[in-house]
């Protein structure tokens, strides 16, 4: 290890421990003693990461309120950055919700936080173009029962037991924060990017059966089936055509596959 690698660890092992022992390169210089300047490392790195977290989590802002900061320094002091890269340390703040006392009494939070995530992990993902109307009407018509759909690989699903979208949405546009719903049984959010921009929105259970089914690969049949438990039989493909109509023109559909006999 060279001499700068050397002083490199030292000067991190001291900003990530609470009581470390102070290097020796750290010196009074008449202003300040040794142990006021490693201070002030030590709250700067925490306010960049705590700062990261806030541009990451504005919905998980909303719904927090004034408990936010307190439960963004319990996550800092829990999980020091393990990443080159701080757009990555808040990967484990909703499975740190999910166990941490007090925020694991309210699962709210951690459904918030997934939401937050999806969204920035979505805005990163890798750009894909997506398929048109014109491009779909050239399946030949024998080959629809077979056709296996292609979704963006940015497409997240979330089971959210409260309405977390709503308090999301308050953030993205500056607005007060709603009042929490708790729903009975989760319910799905869609969240995926077209050019962009992320989107997000509530799926209805009909759509999340037969979404569910495309993400698996199952074929076109399959997806009418899924459809089938919902709708009689006068209005169940109506109700396909508008989701088909309504993925491409979000750009959801990428691209398709026939499934061989």
């Amino acid at each position: 290890m060279t001499s700068l690698q050397a002083i490199q660890q030292q000067m991190l092992q001291a900003v990530l421990a609470e009581n470390a022992h102070i290097p020796s390169i750290i010196r009074d210089n008449g202003i300040a003693d040794a142990r006021s300047r490693l201070e002030i490392y030590r709250h700067g790195y925490r306010i960049r990461l705590r700062d990261a977290l806030k541009t990451e989590f504005t919905g998980l802002g909303s719904m927090a309120g004034r408990r936010f900061k307190t439960m963004l320094d319990k996550y800092i002091g829990a999980h020091p950055s393990e990443h080159y890269n701080i757009r990555w340390y808040g990967a484990g703040l909703a499975a740190f919700l999910d166990y941490a006392h007090p925020w694991r009494d309210q699962p709210q939070l951690a459904d918030m936080a997934r939401l937050d995530w999806a969204i920035s992990v979505a805005f990163d993902a890798a750009d894909e173009t997506g398929a048109s109307v014109a491009d779909l009407s050239a399946v030949p018509p024998d080959a629809w029962p077979a056709l296996q759909f292609s979704l963006q690989r940015n497409l997240h699903v979330l089971d959210c037991r409260c309405n977390a979208d709503a308090f999301r949405r308050a953030a993205d546009h500056g607005k007060p924060r709603p009042r929490l719903r708790r729903f009975a049984l989760a319910r799905q959010i869609m969240v995926w990017r077209k050019d962009t921009t992320v989107h997000y929105r509530r799926l209805d259970e009909d759509e999340w059966q037969v979404l569910g089914a495309a993400i698996r690969g199952e074929s076109f049949t399959t997806l009418c089936a899924c459809l089938a438990g919902y709708h009689d039989e006068a209005t169940a493909m109506p109700r396909m055509v508008a989701l088909l109509q309504g993925w491409l023109a979000a750009g959801l559909i990428r691209g398709w596959t026939i499934a061989e006999a």
